[in-house]
């Protein structure tokens, strides 16, 4: 007879929980590298802007060229503190995800150490017992020849 975990079921609950909460962990950090892309576009995008602001001012433009051109950095500075506020939300949903993940993996972890625990206690068992039917033989054979 095979070793048979009786918490067999719960450690394979475990480990779904510990791969739901990592797949948890990794979109949110893929949410943060995709955060942090668009904030480096964003200050790109805005150091391009004021470059070509000035430049169209020394050459001389209308009042409204230039107005348009304040209103998009303005327009970009907003964008770049909504996205830097989002990182920090980001950050901080990571950190608490992270902590659900190592909570259940070391939920997952306990489990496993208990099922090698049992089935390090059955493979003794097992050689125990196979020892004792050798030794019955032994003894039993020893005995006729006596």
């Amino acid at each position: 007879m095979s070793f048979q975990f009786p918490l067999a079921t719960v450690l394979r609950y475990r480990e779904s929980i510990e791969q739901r909460e990592y797949f948890a962990l990794e979109k949110t950090q893929q949410e943060i590298a995709r955060v942090e892309v668009r904030i480096r576009q964003i200050e790109e995008e805005s150091s391009t802007a004021a470059q070509n602001r000035a430049t169209t001012l020394a050459k001389g433009i209308r009042a409204a060229d230039v107005q348009a051109a304040y209103e998009y950095e303005d327009a970009l500075k907003q964008r770049h503190g909504a996205l830097l506020a989002l990182l920090q939300e980001l950050k901080i949903k990571w950190r608490q995800q992270l902590v659900s993940y190592e909570v259940a993996r070391r939920n997952r972890e306990t489990l496993e150490k208990l099922r090698e625990k049992q089935r390090d206690a059955y493979v003794r068992e097992q050689a125990k017992r196979e020892q004792a039917v050798i030794d019955d033989l032994f003894l039993s054979r020893r005995g006729r020849r006596n």
